[in-house]
């Protein structure tokens, strides 16, 4: 990873050192869970196709984006606005460090902020005159809009008054920023007054995650426009380079417009030509127009599942559109750059989120950025993707990872990973479960893209239409059940995984497809979850009565349908005494409310249970130590009950030894 000298001071999170790896030697080859939680990921990547933020400078010389990277030693992350030459020539440019990590917190329903643990993905922006680059930082718990610059002076705070900034823009002569701040500070004195007389429980509840009301949305903004100092203004930079030529312009997709064809998106930009080839129709996601007009390139979603990227060339009127790249990995962001090339973040299964330039021409790949180079040098075993259909004949897919030591008619320990497995082969959705770092371990992983949901098979149907279909007799979970059965049948039929050790895991909606799975088979030896459960209780009580109306026009059972024929399939509480696999919870404090009930009722029944809550965490936990540690307990767990591998802490060791001796119900 080359750096250029005008790399700012390290702040305290980036003066920590990365583990040194050789990638010439044998070792550190094996992917550890401390390489996962230390990976620098450009923008957002924990979460498969979240867009990673880039930003083309107006000359198309630079790409700009924000650089995360965890410190699970001081539970802090190190995050940083790099410059990257989009020719390929010279150095990446540290511009600015600092700031702590920003999470989204938008209302849910008429209400918030609410929390969802979620970064939010910040996006740099560009001076008109390329000297400067404008972001969203938060330090000493405010977001205020940032100004770094490409020529490594220090940066600029904006002070725009009060309230937390959520938007900035350039003024057209780069002296100037319009910031918007969002005001809370009248809602939340007001809110205070109400408190010395009670809080009338309402709509503004969400008893799991707060005692407190949340305010009514929308929430009040300010927009000031704020003259940059004039020590701090681009004019005194020297003036910029000639305007480089870029030759390729998006043609970007109209808000709620079709995009299943590039006629249709040629149509929505004035252009009236027609191309009649196969590949221009379907899933079509970014087109360009080269400064010609005779060329157009797009990006396409192609394969069994829709899970690959493929780049088309197509000249106009002509009856072939030529694919001149294909991955089973993500391209993502692709912008126009200087010359006749692309600049994306790219990555695959077994490489972290790079940058590249792309010729849409040739389909010719360079890399920029690579800010995890020693990923090259490390063990991954072999990926495979595997396709099948479930019964309702629809597709799915999933990754089988072995060890990097496996030999022919070696059996491995089986453990589910889910349900996007797109991309980096992390950690899963919500990043818990570290893939490699499993398989370094001996076993098999199955990363499990979970299939459409049947809801979304209904054309013209409302979201709560969709969601009623896919809830009347927990039809999509049978239909993810269903299509995990038949994956994992494929699996066993390759002959290298030893059926009898069988672990999973669940995340989110993954945790619900965990637990309909542990009710509803006998396929699995042990589980590590990172939530629980649907229950009336907690479903329809907990979240608070508008989202639990919500769920009602959904199709989900009401607070009192006690209906043995509803809960049956899916409700732990009552089907308690009839799991028997031993499961871990790792949850956050936000939302461990809602697992009381289960866990009460599996130890009622002395079933092998261990839960941990982790204070100050959201739906995704993203505090570094948390992170780290959660990924060491996993995997600690599958070797216990799996494997009979003793965990190395004293504490655990006793407890779950313990446990596997107490399976007696108590009557």
């Amino acid at each position: 990873m080359a750096l250029g000298a005008t790399a700012p001071t390290p702040t305290s999170a980036c003066a920590v050192p990365t583990a040194v790896h050789n990638a010439s030697t044998s070792l550190n080859r094996d992917v550890s869970a401390e390489d996962i939680a230390g990976l620098r990921d450009i923008g957002v990547s924990d979460y498969g196709e979240t867009a990673p933020g880039l930003s083309v400078s107006p000359d198309g010389r630079w790409a700009a984006l924000q650089l995360k990277r965890a410190v699970p030693s001081i539970n802090s992350y190190c995050l940083e606005i790099v410059a990257v030459p989009t020719d390929g020539i010279g150095p990446v440019r540290i511009i600015d460090q600092g700031g702590a990590l920003l999470l989204s917190a938008e209302p849910r329903f008429e209400y918030g902020p609410v929390y969802t643990g979620i970064p939010v993905v910040v996006r740099p922006l560009w001076s008109p005159d390329g000297k400067a680059i404008a972001y969203l930082k938060r330090v000493n718990g405010q977001t205020r809009a940032c100004v770094a610059y490409l020529d490594g002076r220090a940066s600029t705070l904006i002070d725009h008054g009060s309230g937390d900034a959520v938007h900035v823009a350039w003024g057209p002569d780069s002296r100037a920023l319009e910031v918007t701040a969002v005001q809370l500070a009248q809602l939340e004195h007001e809110r205070d007054i109400e408190a010395l007389s009670g809080y009338r429980l309402d709509d503004r509840f969400i008893p799991s995650s707060s005692s407190r009301p949340y305010l009514r949305a929308p929430f009040p903004t300010l927009t000031s426009r704020i003259a940059l100092p004039s020590s701090s203004t681009t004019a005194n930079m020297a003036a910029a380079g000639t305007q480089a030529s870029i030759d390729w312009a998006e043609m970007a997709r109209g808000a709620d417009k079709p995009q299943h064809s590039v006629t249709e998106r040629l149509v929505q930009h004035g252009i009236m030509a027609q191309c009649r080839a196969e590949a221009c129709s379907g899933k079509i996601d970014k087109l360009w127009k080269s400064s010609n007009g005779k060329e157009i390139s797009f990006l396409r979603r192609e394969g069994p599942s829709s899970d690959r990227y493929a780049l088309y060339h197509w000249r106009v009127g002509s009856r072939k559109a030529s694919r001149r790249y294909l991955t089973e990995g993500l391209l993502l962001d692709c912008q126009p750059a200087a010359g006749t090339k692309l600049v994306c973040a790219h990555e695959e299964a077994t490489r972290p989120r790079h940058i590249v330039s792309l010729d849409p021409r040739t389909g010719r790949m360079h890399d920029l950025y690579d800010p995890n180079p020693e990923f090259a040098g490390k063990a991954f075993g072999t990926v495979e993707r595997l396709y099948w259909k479930n019964d309702r004949d629809i597709p799915a897919f999933a990754d089988l990872i072995l060890p990097p030591n496996h030999h022919p008619g070696e059996r491995h320990p089986l453990i589910i990973v889910s349900y996007s497995s797109r991309g980096f082969l992390r950690g899963g959705t919500g990043d818990e479960y570290p893939i490699f770092a499993l398989a370094a371990r001996g076993y098999a992983v199955m990363s499990f893209d979970m299939p459409p949901d049947i809801g979304s098979f209904a054309k013209g149907a409302s979201g709560p239409e969709r969601s009623a279909i896919n809830r009347k007799d927990w039809a999509n979970r049978r239909s993810v059940e269903s299509s995990l059965e038949r994956g994992i049948k494929l699996i066993e039929e390759k002959g290298v995984i030893d059926p009898s050790k069988k672990g999973i895991t669940g995340f989110s909606d993954g945790s619900s497809s965990l637990w309909f799975a542990l009710i509803n088979s006998k396929l699995f030896q042990a589980a590590a979850v990172s939530h629980c459960c649907e229950e009336p209780v907690g479903s329809m009580a907990l979240v608070g009565s508008r989202t639990a109306r919500y769920f009602e026009q959904g199709g989900f059972p009401g607070i009192l349908q006690d209906d043995p024929a509803v809960w049956a399939p899916m409700s732990v509480t009552r089907n308690a005494h009839r799991i028997n696999v031993p499961v871990l919870l790792n949850l956050s404090s936000d939302e461990y409310l809602w697992s009381l009930e289960a866990i009460r009722a599996l130890r009622f029944y002395h079933k092998p249970v261990d839960a941990y809550v982790f204070p100050d965490e959201y739906h995704v936990k993203q505090q570094p130590a948390h992170r780290l540690a959660i990924y060491r307990r996993n995997i600690a767990w599958f070797d216990y009950w799996l494997r009979d591998i003793l965990p190395s802490r004293r504490d655990e060791r006793s407890r779950w030894q313990e446990m596997r001796g107490d399976a007696s119900p108590s009557g």
